[in-house]
């Protein structure tokens, strides 16, 4: 077979979500720089404020008892609210830009992150029922990817 290794720009060892920050690794390619900044900044903030989110209902589903659609409604609601509101937050790591061999498209490739004491403070100032720190951001999330 005619396989061959690629080598990716970038590690997911080199950048692991820990107990202060949560990372995405993103890319896009096309001819346009402008638009593949964007679908990768995009993708990012979908990724982590998912992450963010998933978090928070794991937490709610520990932490509270919803005794009808509505309360449930009223925290899903808060918390895609919250996790949009982190992503004002959201910093780029690092990026590399790879053109193709026919020379038309650019492979743009970016780290993003975003600091859990930011996440933590936003999601404790909005009264949903249970307090978070750092430390339990990151048991949750580590918890989803040992279960995926």
């Amino acid at each position: 077979e005619d396989l061959k290794t690629i080598k990716m720009p970038f590690e997911e060892s080199d950048y692991s979500d820990n107990s202060s920050q949560f990372y995405s690794i993103q890319n896009a390619v096309g001819e346009n720089m402008n638009l593949n900044r964007s679908r990768a900044l995009m993708a990012a903030k979908a990724d982590l404020s998912g992450k963010i989110k998933t978090i928070m209902g794991n937490l709610a589903n520990q932490e509270l008892e919803f005794t009808n659609g509505n309360e449930r409604e009223s925290f899903d609601q808060k918390s895609t609210s919250i996790s949009q509101q982190s992503m004002s937050k959201i910093l780029k790591v690092d990026s590399k830009t790879l053109r193709q061999k026919d020379g038309k498209k650019y492979d743009y490739w970016v780290v993003y992150t975003v600091e859990l004491d930011d996440v933590v403070a936003l999601i404790n100032a909005n009264d949903l029922g249970f307090i978070v720190n750092n430390e339990t951001m990151f048991k949750e999330i580590s918890n989803n990817a040992a279960t995926e």
